[in-house]
């Protein structure tokens, strides 16, 4: 398989014909693209989901680059979350003052797709989460405990009720404007 079919996505079937009953999508609805041309004048592209908060398009590559580029890139999206203060002691003077306070991230979430990556689970949308962020949670009183206990029921629901929708729009929006790309390794899969 070459390098350009890898990337691209033949059609296999013949699209319909037209005829007075089927209007084209609204403008706004219409999936955007993204583009990579190479030095040898191939033009790859692909869809660009309105999650991804990147796009791969590039020019002045050669076409091993262009494949190495894909193969690593992802969309991907950051979801917003709230800083989460740690409920113990940080750090302490000699006289026992807290002297810092700080906040960190506690169960943020991302969505991403790898579209060109070898493996197919990883070319859909999937979610990944960063369960806290250079943290130690030590010396918790009962005080302490029962908020990050109500901290945690907080994040559930973050994650059912934002998450959760977000990865499945995702995942329908790239369903819907993305043709499956053929396994290299398998490509009647």
């Amino acid at each position: 398989m070459s390098p350009t079919t890898l990337l691209t996505n033949p059609t296999t079937t013949r699209p319909p014909e037209p005829d007075s009953t089927m209007t084209p999508p609204p403008a706004e609805h219409a999936p955007c693209t993204w583009t990579v041309t190479t030095v040898e004048g191939i033009t790859l592209t692909g869809t660009q989901p309105d999650w991804s908060m990147d796009n791969p398009s590039d020019t002045g590559m050669t076409l091993a680059q262009a494949i190495d580029h894909l193969r690593g890139y992802a969309h991907y999206t950051m979801l917003p979350v709230d800083p989460v203060l740690p409920p113990a002691i940080l750090d302490t003077d000699i006289n026992g003052t807290r002297v810092r306070d700080s906040t960190s991230m506690m169960f943020a979430a991302q969505i991403a797709c790898h579209p060109y990556a070898p493996h197919p689970h990883e070319r859909v949308p999937t979610a990944s989460l960063t369960i806290v962020e250079e943290w130690d949670f030590e010396g918790l009183t009962p005080t302490d405990l029962t908020r990050f206990a109500t901290q945690i029921r907080t994040q559930a629901d973050y994650f059912e009720n934002t998450v959760l929708p977000e990865l499945i729009t995702a995942r329908n929006d790239w369903t819907t404007h993305h043709s499956p790309i053929p396994d290299p390794d398998h490509p009647a899969r």
